[in-house]
């Protein structure tokens, strides 16, 4: 006989399973080579970048907004993504969030920005982060340099 424990542990494997691409379903996500096509073509966006300062400094893209919001987590952490919100306000174009890794911080940060108004079909979480943005001669270190 299969203990009780046993069939919770499979039946919660299950659901996690079938709702987890549910669940990130939910975001919207940009690849990275559509970002760069949007910024190439020079269509206006909102670049939300949360990532901690010293990470901000050493790589960031040209334009985005540093928020210094990672990981999202604290009440301050997430007032200091009110400045995106103005901006939204003052422009209403497209936001895309670039996060160290495009994961969960990513996706609090989405939330945060949700929650304020921005409609959701207008927020974007970069995928992978900035961490796998793959044109690295686009981003910028504290001297302003290209990386």
């Amino acid at each position: 006989m299969v203990p009780k424990r046993m069939i919770v542990l499979v039946s919660i494997a299950a659901v996690l399973t079938i709702c987890a691409p549910i669940l990130a379903a939910a975001y919207n996500l940009m690849d990275p080579e559509d970002l760069k096509v949007r910024l190439d073509s020079g269509q206006p966006l909102i670049l939300v970048d949360i990532q901690p300062v010293n990470a901000y400094r050493e790589h960031h893209l040209y334009g985005s907004l540093a928020t210094y919001a990672y990981p999202v987590k604290t009440e301050l952490e997430g007032r200091s993504l009110e400045q995106a919100v103005s901006v939204y306000e003052a422009y209403r174009h497209d936001v895309v969030i670039i996060s160290p890794r495009g994961g969960r911080a990513a996706q609090r940060a989405h939330d945060f920005l949700v929650g304020k108004g921005i409609p959701e079909e207008q927020v974007f979480i970069l995928r992978g982060g900035i961490s796998q943005w793959p044109y690295r001669e686009m981003l910028l270190n504290i001297r302003g340099g290209c990386g």
